[in-house]
């Protein structure tokens, strides 16, 4: 008898210490936050603005770390477009007068109701300020914008834009009308208030200095349940190794960093995820500019660079010769019959010669013709920044066996963006995103701006406001042929790119379809921070496991999660399993009402 309550006063003991130690446990997760660290960029190279829809540094960089803080009205996936602010919409027959369903429970960041006025609001003041800001100048295809209720809104447009739901929806960052109403200059305006969104993420804190971005989570974000409290963006000087060692939780690789990325894909500690490659290395010519602005000259310089041996020797493989006509080959606008320019010496110096272009004093530089704009030496600037030098130095080499001159100059992004936009440049080595978006080829040469061709305009426009797929397919073909024909840019590469992670901080990274936005190919889409209505298991991500777990709810087996209401009418039923599942096949159903 004493044995027995010996025994029983162990086990009630014992039960007593699991339940004190569990209670302690859940007291530390209950107070304990979530933090993920991102590798923002290597010193100097991680500042990209204060992230307000008019201060952030106009690439992609620069307009994610913004999205993170302001909603569009639709947004993308990895599968394609999804609502976002408007829940649901309507288009006419013309393609002219879009209709957005708002979001009831959208609010600002202050707590102010996010209605039809803040969108009209939007629109119009997006209009009368882009003069300064190009990035939303699509917005010039709105003709204006009527507020039906609080909740409902309809864009009128000029013409049909092909691609509203992306380039302009999808892109332009709603305005809190209580806040911006009264600021007259939007370039200036830094202050708190400027970075207040409707967005997941609220601003704790921005360094310049050191390019440090810190945000928290907005949990009482209308559209989903966040997975992480806090997100900072932070410059390392080695991204690898701040991994490995826990300094950050997530970096990206691009192209010559394919070495880095074999040497965590045995690591069961991380994960990789392979981008999209959206995104290409190009030298840009200034055609107003003698003797760049001769067509048969710039071709001559593209016969003159050996790409392969750069995607050999600079990327290690990591890449690939880019499509001269600059939009992805991965890309539904990819035209694969463009001009390809293969490495041929022989066929650049017989256009040289053709065009005067001789080196008359035996020095082995060719000389500009007599009565040229230019005398003497063929030779000029070729700027870039630091990370792409070895690339500058591969193209002076190639360019010296053509008997052409060239002095490698290296700056930072924002000086040399400086030169193009200014026209104070010869040749460039630059790059850019958004290759699988059409609209890319608005500038060829962005960000400068040298390149005249009243045809390509044309052109251009005409595809933007074509709605028939094929017609729209054949125009963009022809942008892309006039680019690799007249090569206002020669592009060098696309690079291969990685995610890699440590999927016990965070595990929902994912590259976008098309790229973020208006194709931005980076993996910070602010979903991977969000578990969304759909996502049963609330793991930020939408699956097949979603679907049994919502059948499991309807079957009472498993208890009901706030996210398995797929189609948010408050109620968790065999509507909720077909909506995940649509979801996964990309055809998430829109509610018109």
């Amino acid at each position: 008898m004493k044995k027995t309550v010996l025994i029983l006063a162990v086990l009630l003991c014992s039960v007593a210490f699991s339940a004190s130690v569990l209670a302690e446990n859940d007291r530390v997760a209950a107070t304990s936050d979530k933090t993920v660290r991102m590798a923002g960029g290597t010193p100097g190279g991680s500042d990209w603005g204060y992230p307000s829809p008019f201060t952030f540094y106009p690439r992609g960089p620069g307009y994610a770390r913004m999205s993170l803080l302001f909603d569009t009205l639709t947004w993308k996936d990895a599968n394609g477009v999804i609502p976002a602010l408007a829940d649901g919409w309507k288009v006419s027959d013309d393609g002219k007068d879009w209709t957005f369903y708002l979001d009831r429970n959208a609010r600002w960041h202050d707590g102010t109701s996010f209605t039809a006025d803040d969108v009209k609001f939007t629109f119009e003041y997006m209009k009368d300020h882009k003069g300064g800001f190009k990035w939303f100048d699509a917005t010039s295809y709105i003709d204006s914008v009527d507020v039906v209720d609080a909740h409902t809104v309809v864009i009128h447009l000029s013409d049909p834009v092909a691609s509203f739901l992306v380039d302009i929806a999808g892109n332009v960052p709603m305005l809190p009308e209580h806040i911006w109403k009264d600021v007259s200059d939007p370039l200036t305006f830094k202050d708190d208030d400027a970075v207040i969104g409707t967005g997941p993420m609220k601003l704790v804190d921005y360094d310049s200095a050191t390019g440090v971005y810190q945000y928290e989570a907005n949990h009482d974000y209308y559209d989903g349940k966040l997975l992480v409290d806090k997100f900072i963006s932070r410059e390392v000087s080695d991204t690898a190794s701040a991994l490995q060692t826990g300094d950050v939780d997530e970096v990206s690789f691009w192209g010559s960093e394919i070495t880095a990325v074999q040497t965590f894909e045995s690591d069961p500690d991380f994960e990789i995820k392979a981008g999209p490659s959206f995104w290409v290395l190009q030298t840009i010519f200034n055609c107003e500019k003698y003797p760049n602005n001769d067509r048969e000259f710039r071709q001559a310089i593209a016969y003159g660079i050996d790409r392969d041996k750069i995607v050999s020797q600079v990327l290690h493989d990591g890449g690939e010769p880019a499509n001269t006509g600059i939009m992805h080959p991965d890309s539904i606008w990819y035209n694969p019959d463009c001009t390809a320019y293969e490495y041929d010496t022989d066929t650049a110096d017989e256009i040289l010669d053709s065009l005067g272009f001789v080196d008359t004093d035996g020095n082995g530089i060719r000389n500009y013709p007599d009565g040229a704009e230019r005398s003497g030496d063929i030779t000029f600037d070729l700027y870039t920044t630091g990370k792409y030098n070895r690339e500058a130095e591969l193209i002076q080499a190639d360019l010296a066996t053509i008997g052409i001159k060239i002095n490698v100059k290296t700056s930072d992004w924002g000086t040399i963006d400086g030169y193009l936009r200014s026209a104070n440049f010869d040749m460039v080595i630059s790059g850019h995103g958004g290759i699988a978006n059409p609209q890319i080829m608005r500038i060829p040469d962005w960000p400068a701006s040298t390149y005249q061709n009243s045809e390509y305009d044309s052109t251009y426009a005409a595809q933007e406001v074509e709605m028939d797929l094929d017609t729209r397919k054949e125009l963009v073909n022809q942008l892309q042929e006039m680019v690799a024909d007249d090569l206002p840019v020669y592009t060098l590469y696309h690079p291969y790119m990685w995610c890699v992670y440590d999927p016990k901080v965070l595990d929902t990274w994912f590259y976008t379809r098309d790229g973020v936005s208006i194709g931005i190919p980076l993996e910070l889409n602010k979903l991977v921070f969000l578990a969304r209505y759909g996502d049963a298991n609330e793991n930020g991500k939408i699956n097949m496991q979603d679907v049994t777990k919502i059948e499991r709810m309807i079957l009472e087996l498993d208890d009901e999660t706030d996210m398995a209401d797929a189609n948010q009418n408050g109620k968790i039923n065999m509507q909720d399993v077909t909506h995940v599942e649509l979801t996964i096949l990309g055809r998430a159903p829109i509610r018109t009402r």
